[in-house]
């Protein structure tokens, strides 16, 4: 492959003696970065000769090793998609998305391929009460010093929690539609019961871990959209509202300020 060629940026033109004594001047458009090196556009091949020629791209190359000369800046790619969580929180944040376009088709007839998986983790979790205010619970009461809301894939059940004063042993498994799951401490005793949030309806996608650090224990939910049953359609640019809703329950998907692009798989 072809290495890609830059215009040559800098504050003066380059100037030199020759060996007739006689001085150039030479405006830095006469040059280009071919990768990392610097050369001699052609049209100015046959204006130096060969001498001249050592002298300018040693020059050239000297100033660029400080700095004084290089490319232009890249800017910024440009969106294709815009892509926003469906929930608001910071567990957001864990979100990842695929998109798979297909390949050799007009624009907006390409069929695009989408997926998305979160992850949350809470670690450091003591007994049931940490975890239902680190997780946060299905019914808030709202009252200063009680348990916040959940914002990520789960809640802890409110009430649940007060049987054990201890962490939860190492478990795991599938989170149903509004079934809830006993974490429990080594004497079989309820630490608090997560559930899934309330508007989940899926059955395969969503899957949780609990595993033991010492004296604490860390919650990992992850839902992945390409585990849940069903056909999950591919969308276009023109139907990017249209995703399926195992994804959807994510993400949601727009053209960004600009319009869409599709160029590449992600």
């Amino acid at each position: 492959m072809a290495t890609a060629t830059a215009d040559v940026i800098g504050s003066t033109p380059l100037s030199f003696t020759n060996s007739a004594g006689a001085q150039q001047v030479i405006p830095l458009s006469a040059l280009e970065f071919n990768g990392s090196d610097i050369r001699l556009k052609s049209p100015w091949q046959a204006v130096l000769d060969a001498g001249e020629q050592t002298t300018l791209l040693s020059l050239a190359k000297a100033r660029a090793a400080v700095g004084e000369l290089t490319p232009p800046p890249i800017p910024p790619p440009t969106p294709a998609l815009s892509v926003t969580a469906t929930h608001a929180g910071p567990e957001g944040d864990g979100i990842t998305v695929t998109v798979a376009v297909e390949q050799d088709v007009p624009a907006l007839e390409a069929e695009i391929t989408l997926s998305a998986v979160e992850v949350d983790t809470w670690a450091m979790l003591t007994d049931g009460d940490a975890a239902a205010f680190k997780i946060g619970v299905d019914a808030p009461t709202g009252v200063d010093g009680d348990p916040p809301g959940a914002t990520g894939l789960i809640a802890v059940k409110k009430g649940s929690t007060g049987a054990s004063a201890k962490p939860a042993v190492a478990s795991s498994g599938v989170l149903k539609k509004a079934t809830g799951v006993d974490l429990k401490d080594e004497d079989a005793a309820v630490v608090c019961t997560i559930l899934p949030r309330a508007d989940y309806v899926g059955k395969d996608g969503l899957s949780y871990a609990v595993t033991v650090q010492g004296s604490t224990f860390t919650v990992t939910v992850t839902y992945d959209s390409a585990k849940e049953a069903g056909t999950q359609d591919p969308v276009t640019l023109l139907t990017l509202g249209d995703a399926a809703a195992p994804v959807a329950y994510l993400v949601s998907f727009s053209a960004p300020p600009r319009g869409g692009a599709l160029n590449e798989t992600r």
